[in-house]
């Protein structure tokens, strides 16, 4: 959108907010009420730029900026963001790099049963470390991935190592993989899981697949149709990070989800927040009523481990049990059995 005249900077923002509020707005679907959003980058001519060539990139970096900050954000170019920007590009060059020498690495964390106290299964949580950066957060790196579209051949890669892995593990232990929006979408997920529980040889009901909300909202009809598919297969699915966006309750009476991960942010909030610990005591209440388990993820303190409990969560996972671990740790605990002490009140 171009815009012309006197006040440019003040003229664009105005124009920038009545777009976003006029995306916010909810709208009817045929699933049930749909919300979307906008981000908006701003760059002045001649202030940041005089050609269409570099209007069009200070203008993309400004878009790339909002994008990252939030939704609903409005953000001008600033010189300083073409550093931010050309950082991220290497990191990319050398994420792709990471992949090609097999780098990018897994740990496990596990997920205990609240009525045993004994480990059902671990999720698989992507790890790489940069030569000269040290770590690199997985949300950055995934992040980076995700836009371009190097997910899929590294969700692809990771997934088949998950299965491997927990194929040396004891019987009773199943193994949870996290699946991108970008990657559901490729249009061959159903194939590469089918092809990774064939190479590592791990039975079908062993292995768990996460997807978020935002996988569904972005094709809800397809995604059913391969949520079905994977669920014939005899392939557990969960709902992961529910009630961080516009959760629709009409997604569980189209599909029987497995078990709900409750999002990390309301454990937390439970020390602080009234509101967090009713949300969580809903979440379980729509697990029973479903027949489905409830995962609490996050957990780092006994008060938090003790309110869980009481709320009625079936499954807990965090710090306080056990952080990431390596996939022979997860085979020793599993065969070690529950631990009493971590669930005791």
């Amino acid at each position: 959108m171009l815009v012309v005249g006197d006040s440019p900077a003040a003229r664009a923002r105005a124009v920038a907010e009545a777009v976003i509020a006029a995306m916010a707005q909810p709208f009817p679907a045929p699933m049930g009420t749909a919300h979307v959003g906008a981000s908006v980058g701003i760059v002045l001519a001649p202030t940041h730029a005089t050609s269409t060539s570099e209007l069009r990139h200070c203008g993309d970096v400004a878009l790339y900026q909002a994008k990252s900050s939030g939704r609903g954000t409005i953000c001008f170019y600033h010189p300083s963001m073409d550093a931010a920007a050309r950082d991220r590009r290497a990191l990319e060059l050398d994420l792709r790099a990471a992949m090609e020498r097999g780098e990018i690495t897994l740990l496990y964390q596990p997920v205990l049963r609240v009525d045993t106290g004994a480990m059902a299964s671990a999720e698989a949580l992507a790890r790489w470390t940069h030569p000269t950066r040290g770590p690199i957060r997985p949300d950055l790196f995934i992040a980076i991935a995700e836009e371009s579209g190097l997910i899929v051949p590294l969700g692809r890669m990771l997934l088949r190592q998950a299965c491997i892995d927990a194929a040396t593990w004891p019987e009773h232990l199943g193994v949870a993989v996290n699946l991108s929006p970008v990657q559901f979408h490729a249009g061959d997920v159903y194939d590469t899981v089918i092809a990774a529980l064939a190479d590592s040889g791990l039975p079908p009901h062993r292995l768990k697949l996460e997807v978020t909300e935002n996988v569904v909202m972005h094709d809800v009809e397809r995604t059913f149709v391969e949520l079905e598919r994977l669920r014939a297969a005899g392939i557990k699915i969960l709902m992961d990070d529910f009630g961080t966006g516009y959760s629709s309750l009409s997604y569980f009476e189209r599909f029987p989800f497995d078990k709900v991960k409750i999002d990390q942010s309301f454990v937390r909030g439970l020390d602080t927040s009234r509101a967090a610990g009713a949300i969580i005591k809903a979440i379980v209440g729509l697990g029973e009523a479903l027949g489905m388990a409830i995962v609490a993820e996050g957990v780092e303190t006994c008060a938090q481990r003790d309110a869980l409990v009481l709320a009625g969560c079936t499954h807990l996972q965090g710090y306080l049990f056990s952080r990431p671990v390596s996939s022979a740790s997860i085979a020793a605990l599993g065969a070690a059995g529950p631990d009493a002490r971590a669930l005791a009140a």
